[in-house]
């Protein structure tokens, strides 16, 4: 008697976390490529940031992050951008260069947060000072940039 009361403690919670819709990392992997894929940016971040919270690791993990960071930069939360950049260039070196900063930039500037590009390829031109991408996007905005970009570059120290 006493084992079917531990296995009923054990399993009725599991269980019913089943029941709910908790899903694992992988399972929030899909949903959030899904929601990227349906345009749904915000609750594409949400999504991977659920997968991230329930334990995800390794390479799971890294996508996750990606997910996440373009639904953040392709619904403009530059913020949250800007940290996370900050977060996965400490904790995943070899995986972030130059290259995923111009690539989130252009993301944010296409939801339409000229400003908040501009902080992200900032941001990469101080963490990788000699990337010739990132030195390649600052100098095509500063040719093709409206007025307000070339002054936010200038406030930056990027144009004379």
């Amino acid at each position: 008697m006493l084992t079917a009361k531990f296995r009923i403690a054990v399993l009725a919670p599991l269980l019913a976390a089943v029941a709910c819709g908790a899903a694992g990392p992988e399972a929030q992997l899909e949903k959030a490529r899904q929601h990227l894929a349906a345009s749904a940016y915000a609750e594409a971040a949400v999504a991977a940031r659920e997968g991230l919270a329930a334990g995800a690791d390794g390479p799971v993990a890294w996508r996750l992050e990606l997910a996440a960071l373009e639904g953040e930069a392709r619904s403009a939360q530059s913020a949250a951008v800007l940290a996370r950049l900050d977060r996965l260039a400490a904790s995943w070196p070899a995986q972030v260069g130059g290259s995923l900063y111009v690539q989130t930039a252009g993301q944010v500037k296409e939801a339409g947060d000229a400003e908040g590009a501009i902080g992200v390829l900032d941001a990469g031109a101080q963490r990788f000072p000699e990337d010739p991408e990132i030195t390649q996007a600052i100098a095509r905005l500063q040719a093709t940039g409206s007025s307000d970009e070339i002054e936010r570059l200038r406030s930056l120290g990027y144009v004379e």
